[in-house]
């Protein structure tokens, strides 16, 4: 999808970084954290393995067993420590080549800006954070199949889980009818000792967790309805168990975090204001899960489409994504991207082997010209996402013809090689974002993954010496459907070539006299990352001013060539669809939706 390639590098253009700092959670204390370690070894790196300190005993039995499958006793290293204690001693250390890290989304940021803080050269972080997953529900929804993924989705593990619902969304027209079946079962559900057969769901992981959702419960108290709660047994006096709730409020804003736990809210919506559901969705930040229930192609076409969420469920529960099927991991406040279990994994955890020179310059921002960045950064704004109305084969030709004439000019001086480069990204572009890739899956499920633009992309391009290497990104950017802001020297103003090409609405050039204008672009609200071609001094200047940015963490795209280069630029959605919907077949249903 990525690369055209048989098999993973084999054009012998990636190597592995070195060592991998491995940060998993309690809730997935064995699949998440043999995730993250076999990828990192898949790349060749060694692994400093951190679980959580509340399942490390299942961690160790993993690595004991690692041992007795043959690995290298020094391959893969258990560090049983409070995180604080790995922040402040382990990812400073320059030995550090990237850190993989599942958890909350505070956490993640801190560890953005350890490492921004690290001396050397920067390296990848790739976070899965947390998530204010919705379900929203309309009148052509099959209740009792409604019903039973909201209490398997919501309640099950607890609502321990990343991908847990949290928001549910019901038109007003069923919502009456679905909040009292959804009661009706929730009253049949057994809470107390998981050891026990007919134990529907067990405790909170610890006192603290507890204290969290109490906290939540004093939190709603006169702020949302509380519709229903489960009963606690006498088994449940010792330990830390928690009921089940139900509560009714007036819009998803009400909620500042994540509730992790079995807490679901339900927020109501006319038929009519459809559009404006979706949007609250994606007004929370938020983008690791959603899903929807309904027998209308068309609305479930909108949600896909509308939703920021990295994975979106059809008429099925939201939780339980298989690598491979549903390749797992959000964006905005959920993470940083590449999906856990899909095809760029393994890429973001080997890096570009060297082909150019001319690193070794000083920090320097003698950009010439004088526009403001914030008024500039501002300009875009009207810009954002109108490339994605091109197909990608428009894109293709458009490049085509900005290649050849950049590669024909005698000033600029590019090198004949970029052309056959660029091919080599069209093809990936083509193969990737033509339709929806198909993903494996069981009779009845339809499992795809969709590359979308990121948005807005500041590109920066320091010097003659990184030309090529710029012009790649600048490519793979506009390939993917990006919009871009272009910093260069006056020698690569391509505002009017990229008009020439039918490239300009979507292409605005800032030339810089400072370092202060260059920050306040960095930091302008509009953008969705940044890719640079320029010295490490420079590169890691800009990672720190990332660093410094509230809400999501932004990529930092340093690639500029092989198989590695063009993942960056899109971000990943994965969707699957239950193609039974149970009761009809939304495909036929679908036909007289014109």
């Amino acid at each position: 999808m990525y690369a055209p390639h048989p098999g993973w590098d084999a054009d012998g253009q990636l190597e592995s970084r070195g060592v991998v700092v491995c940060i998993s959670p309690w809730n997935f204390p064995l699949a998440i954290f043999l995730g993250q370690v076999t990828a990192a070894l898949a790349a060749g790196n060694s692994v400093l393995a951190k679980p959580a300190d509340s399942t490390c005993i299942i961690a160790s039995r993993a690595i004991e067993l690692m041992d007795d499958c043959g690995f290298p006793a020094d391959l893969v290293q258990l560090i049983i420590t409070p995180g604080p204690t790995v922040g402040e001693h382990l990812l400073p250390d320059e030995r550090v080549a990237a850190v993989m890290f599942t958890g909350s989304t505070e956490v993640g940021a801190w560890i953005s800006r350890k490492l921004a803080q690290r001396h050397g050269p920067r390296i990848p972080l790739i976070a899965e954070t947390g998530g204010q997953n919705c379900l929203l529900v309309d009148s052509t929804a099959l209740p009792e199949q409604v019903v039973d993924d909201v209490i398997s989705s919501g309640f099950q593990s607890a609502g321990q889980r990343c991908s847990a619902l949290r928001v549910l969304l019901l038109q007003e027209d069923i919502a009456d009818e679905i909040t009292a079946m959804i009661i009706g079962a929730m009253s049949e559900l057994r809470v107390g000792n998981p050891a026990i057969l007919h134990t529907d769901i067990g405790p909170v992981i610890d006192q603290k967790a507890l204290s969290a959702l109490e906290s939540h419960v004093e939190f709603m108290r006169g702020r949302g309805k509380l519709l229903y709660q489960c009963e606690l047994s006498d088994d449940c006096e010792r330990g830390t168990f928690f009921a089940p709730r139900l509560y009714e409020i007036d819009n998803i804003g009400l909620l500042e975090k994540e509730v992790f736990g079995p807490v679901v809210h339900i927020v109501r919506y006319k038929a009519k204001q459809l559009d404006q559901a979706l949007q609250s969705i994606n007004s929370t930040g938020f983008g690791l899960t959603s899903g929807v229930h309904s027998r209308i192609h068309t609305t479930c076409e909108k949600v896909v489409n509308t939703v920021n969420a990295g994975n979106i469920y059809i008429n099925r529960n939201i939780i339980g994504a298989i690598v491979g099927v549903q390749p797992f991991g959000g964006h905005g406040l959920s993470g940083t991207g590449p999906k856990a279990g899909g095809p760029a994994y393994v890429y973001r955890l080997a890096r570009q082997k060297p082909t150019e020179s001319g690193d070794s310059q000083s920090l320097d921002f003698d950009f010439s010209g004088g526009n403001e960045a914030e008024a500039a950064a501002m300009s875009v704004l009207d810009t954002v996402n109108k490339f994605k109305e091109e197909s990608v084969v428009e894109r293709a030709g458009m490049i085509r013809r900005l290649i050849a004439i950049l590669v024909g000019d005698s000033e600029i001086n590019l090198p004949e090689a970029l052309i056959s480069q660029v091919e080599v990204m069209i093809v990936e572009a083509l193969a990737g974002q033509s339709e929806p890739v198909s993903l494996p899956g069981p009779t009845g499920e339809l499992n795809q993954l969709i590359l979308e633009p990121r948005g807005t992309l500041l590109c920066v391009q320091h010097s003659s010496v990184h030309a090529a290497a710029g012009i790649r990104q600048l490519v793979a950017a506009l390939l993917c459907g990006n919009s871009v802001v272009h910093v260069a020297t006056h020698a690569f103003d391509l505002t009017t070539l990229m008009e020439q090409v039918g490239l300009g609405k979507i292409y605005t050039r800032v030339a810089l006299m400072a370092s202060e204008s260059l920050e306040a672009l960095v930091m302008a609200p509009a953008l969705d990352g940044v890719a640079v071609s320029a010295p490490e001094s420079l590169v890691c200047w800009i990672d720190g001013v990332l660093a410094k940015r509230a809400g999501p963490l932004l990529p930092l795209i340093v690639e500029t060539t092989g198989p590695g280069l063009m993942p960056r630029f899109v971000i990943e959605k994965a969707v699957s669809n239950n193609t039974t919907a149970s009761g009809g077949n939304a495909s036929l249903l679908a036909m007289g939706d014109s």
